[in-house]
């Protein structure tokens, strides 16, 4: 009898999960709220990412007799939510540099602007081009935040899932 591993399932549905965040991510983009960084959007990101890592172990544990343990939830999550940080990071990438090169331009003068108009001495009089120049140096780590945020919330999301789910055999 063929062993079940978690692997086959993490690959599939990571690949599915990170196709259906980049379509969100690419129906903003034709909405032209791409820029806006709103509760909705992230909430939405979540549940596509949450949505993922339920149908992975859920398949999982349907192929393995109806078995699961908390470190299976947690393999298939967190690679699962690995798959979907890569594609993510990738989409971004391609955003910024070939889709629109000004992306970071506009999103730095939309936060320059909503920081003068929340507190206008939080920038010390910092005109928006020395804003941009300061801020440029460190646009890089977007893509870092994006692969361990995503990672973070994937494994909470699968610990609380396993949680709920396991069931291991005797």
């Amino acid at each position: 009898m063929e062993e079940i591993t978690p692997k086959k399932f993490i690959i599939n549905t990571g690949l599915f999960t990170g196709i259906v965040s980049v379509t969100f991510g690419i129906m903003l983009f034709s909405l032209d709220a791409h820029y806006e960084n709103d509760t909705a959007s992230q909430v939405i990101s979540v549940i596509i990412q949450l949505s993922g890592i339920i149908w992975g172990a859920h398949e999982f544990k349907k192929a393995n007799s109806g078995f699961i343990s908390l470190s299976e939830t947690l393999k298939i999550g967190t690679g699962i939510s690995l798959i979907l940080a890569l594609i993510s990071v990738m989409y971004l990438y391609t955003l910024t540099n070939i889709i629109e090169p000004g992306f970071y331009d506009i999103s730095l003068e939309i936060a320059y602007n909503t920081a003068l108009e929340s507190n206008p001495d939080i920038m010390g009089g910092m005109s928006l081009q020395e804003y941009l120049e300061a801020s440029k140096p460190f646009l890089w780590l977007a893509y870092p935040v994006i692969l361990i945020f995503t990672l973070f919330i994937g494994f909470i999301e699968s610990l609380i899932l396993g949680l709920i789910i396991k069931k291991e055999q005797h």
